[in-house]
């Protein structure tokens, strides 16, 4: 079974959050996307999920960097002229997880075809409004795995859950991403506390040298 996928609109979260719509302001891109970066870890690195931050396409082929040593920790740009709405379908659609030896096929003529395809299968059906997260809405294949789309783009979010990925917003992933790392502080307080207490607990290799032989 394959991780669960959270794919990230990222400039649509970039200015959706004051604090990295901010950061984009004065500092540049580089600096609001490292923060995004470092806002949404947690969610990797305690809960387990691939995490793919989604930019707009640049360069000629499609890109994955990754700012750190994890293999499920990307950025992910597509071809130069295809927005990462496009990316964002059509990764959902492809159903393949980027990593070093695999990567989703992406072109260019395709994106309005799968946009369409997907947001008639959609229509019709409501998204459950009960979680922030939203159920699948497709009679289409769910994916291999579970994905989830971060967006506040209503036509991105219908044409991907109409693909079976669920949706969740901006907010949503705030708070999400404040829960994993409220969750790896408590786990980290915890195990620093054994610690110490099995550190105190355990003899000294010092009492031995300070006691006199038995005669």
């Amino acid at each position: 079974m394959a991780a669960p996928h959270l794919l990230v609109d990222a400039y649509n979260v970039i200015h959706a959050w004051p604090d990295l719509r901010a950061a984009l302001l004065h500092h540049g891109p580089d600096a609001a996307r490292a923060q995004l970066a470092e806002a949404v870890r947690p969610i990797h690195d305690s809960a387990g999920w691939r995490v793919s931050l989604v930019f707009d396409g640049r360069g000629p082929d499609l890109l994955i960097e990754r700012p750190g040593p994890d293999l499920t920790f990307s950025y992910v740009y597509g071809p130069a002229g295809l927005t990462a709405d496009a990316i964002i379908e059509q990764i959902v659609l492809n159903s393949t997880l980027p990593s070093s030896s695999a990567q989703p096929t992406i072109t260019k003529s395709s994106s309005k075809k799968i946009s369409r395809h997907a947001l008639c299968a959609s229509k019709g059906k409501k998204s459950s409004s009960s979680s922030p997260l939203s159920a699948p809405s497709s009679s289409l294949p769910p994916p291999d795995h579970e994905i989830v789309v971060v967006t506040r783009d209503n036509l991105l979010g219908e044409a991907t859950a109409a693909a079976g990925a669920r949706t969740l917003s901006p907010d949503g992933l705030r708070d999400w991403a404040q829960s994993c790392a409220a969750q790896q502080s408590r786990i980290l307080a915890t195990r620093s506390r054994r610690s110490q207490s099995s550190w105190h607990s355990a003899p000294s290799p010092w009492d031995k040298l300070s006691k006199p032989p038995s005669p």
